[in-house]
């Protein structure tokens, strides 16, 4: 049996640091959104939709499924927050803009979620910047 070595006492210290922003920043999205009579999905597809974008890309921004970006195209629109029309590069294909109203309601949104926003709101540009790096770097699975 190969005998298990201890993990670095700094991993361990991050990766319960990273867990524990996760879960704060989540309880801050929820709040926001719940304000706003939305629900995190909901949020965070109002968030990434500055521009137009096709129905598959929204789901990859969104991170969920094309399906789950279809019901929640329907629950926004509804609310008169996106329009779904035809990508006029390929009548085939879907895209969702925002409204008026979307756009208002995204601009609200977001300054909600950056008020006091867990770690961002104690960071400079620089540092912001750094962590964006760090974040965003491809996991190489080491």
């Amino acid at each position: 049996m190969t005998p298990v070595t201890a993990p670095e006492p700094i991993r361990v210290r991050l990766l319960d640091e990273l867990l524990r922003t996760a879960m704060l920043i989540r309880r801050h999205i929820e709040a926001v959104a719940a304000e706003r009579s939305l629900t995190p999905p909901q949020a965070r597809l109002l968030v990434r939709l500055d521009a137009p974008m096709r129905m598959q890309e929204a789901a990859h921004a969104s991170a969920c499924e094309p399906s789950h970006v279809t019901a929640l195209a329907t629950q926004l629109e509804e609310r008169g927050l996106v329009v779904r029309e035809a990508d006029p590069d390929d009548r085939r294909a879907r895209r969702l803009s925002l409204t008026e109203a979307g756009e208002a309601e995204r601009a609200e949104l977001l300054a909600r979620l950056l008020d006091d926003a867990p770690v961002a709101s104690r960071l400079g540009d620089a540092e912001c910047d750094v962590l964006l790096r760090l974040l965003q770097e491809p996991d190489t699975g080491r």
